[in-house]
C-alpha cells in the first residue's frame, strides 16, 4: 500500500496549537490548560515526551500517552498530539499501541509526533544516560527513524516487518482498525528535514536562526514550527513572520505551573487567533 499523505483543508492562514510541558506538571493542570486552549480556539494541544524531569532540573514528568488519554476524554473538537515521542522510547510496536488507545478516545484527531531522539553529547541525551542506555550517532538514529516509519505503516496495514532494527508479526494483533494518523518528524537539522519531508505527513522545525533555511528544506511539505509561547504578545508570538515563510502551524510551548493567570492568557491570546479559517492535519 503506498504512503499516505495526511489531508490539509486548504483555507489559507496559520494553525495555532499549544505544547504543555509535563516537567513538574499536575495532570489535573495540563488537563486544565488544554481545555482552557480549546474553549478559546486554539487548533491543537500537545504534550513533550520525557521520562526524567532532572533534565530541567525538575523533580518529575508526565507520560504523553498518559497526559494525552486524559486530555482526550475531556476535549472535543481540538487536534491531539505528542511533540515528539523520542523512538529510543517505545518499539514501533508499543507506539503503535499507544497511538491508537489515544486514537479510540479521539477519533480523526489525533496526530504522532515523531524524533530521532537527542545527540549524543546533549543536554537531553542525560536522560538516556540516567538509566543507562547508549545514544547511537546521529546516522544511526535517522536510520532507525525512517525504520519506525516504515514499520509503523505496516502495523496499520496488517504486514509483517522485517527490519535491521526493527521486527514485527503479520498477526501480532496490535492495532484496532482506525485510520493511521498522521506522522510528523521533529526535526532541527538539515538532513532530519530532508528526510521528513521524503517519509512523513508533516515536519516541526525548531524556531531559530536557520528556520528559514530548514523550512526551504522541507519542500511542500507540510511545515509547522517549534516556538515559544509569549503570554505577553497578543497572539502568543509573531504570526506574519512565519506566515511569510509559507508555514502552515506553529506549536507554542508552555510550561508549567499553569495557574489562573496563565490560564487566563491562553483564553485571551486563544480568542485572539480563533477568529479565522486555517488548515488543519487529520
Amino acid at each position: 500500500m503506498g504512503r499516505r499523505r495526511a489531508r490539509l483543508h486548504q483555507t489559507g492562514g496559520v494553525r495555532h496549537d499549544l505544547v504543555l510541558s509535563g516537567f513538574a506538571a499536575e495532570l489535573p493542570d495540563l488537563v486544565a490548560a488544554a481545555v482552557a486552549a480549546e474553549r478559546a480556539g486554539f487548533d491543537g494541544v500537545w504534550v513533550f515526551d520525557h521520562f526524567a524531569g532532572g533534565m530541567l532540573v525538575r523533580p518529575w514528568s508526565r507520560d504523553p500517552f498518559v497526559s494525552l488519554g486524559a486530555i482526550a476524554a475531556s476535549t472535543q473538537r481540538i487536534t491531539l498530539g505528542v511533540l515528539v515521542a523520542n523512538i529510543a522510547n517505545r518499539h514501533p510496536a508499543q507506539l503503535a499501541s499507544a497511538a491508537n488507545s489515544v486514537q479510540s478516545l479521539a477519533p480523526g484527531r489525533f496526530v504522532l509526533g515523531l524524533g530521532a531522539g537527542a545527540a549524543p553529547g546533549s543536554r537531553f541525551a542525560g536522560e538516556a544516560d540516567a538509566i543507562g542506555r547508549p545514544v547511537a550517532s546521529n546516522d544511526v538514529r535517522r536510520a532507525q527513524l525512517a525504520e519506525t516509519i516504515a514499520c509503523l505503516r505496516a502495523i496499520w496495514d496488517g504486514d509483517a516487518f522485517h527490519g535491521e532494527h526493527y521486527q514485527v508479526a503479520a498477526d501480532a494483533g496490535i492495532v484496532d482498525g482506525a485510520e493511521r494518523p498522521p506522522i510528523v518528524v521533529g526535526a532541527s537539522g538539515i538532513d532530519t528535514v530532508r528526510l521528513a519531508a521524503q517519509i512523513a505527513d508533516g515536519v516541526n522545525i525548531r524556531d531559530g536562526a536557520r528556520l528559514a533555511e530548514l523550512v526551504a528544506a522541507a519542500g511542500p511539505t507540510d511545515v509547522s514550527v517549534f516556538t515559544a509561547f509569549d503570554l505577553e504578545h497578543p497572539t502568543g508570538g509573531d504570526i506574519e513572520r512565519l506566515a511569510q515563510l509559507g508555514v502552515a502551524g506553529r506549536t507554542m510551548f508552555a510550561s508549567p505551573p499553569f495557574t489562573h493567570d496563565a490560564l487566563d492568557a491562553i483564553t485571551r491570546i486563544g480568542a485572539a487567533i480563533g477568529d479565522r479559517n486555517a488548515p488543519r492535519l487529520h
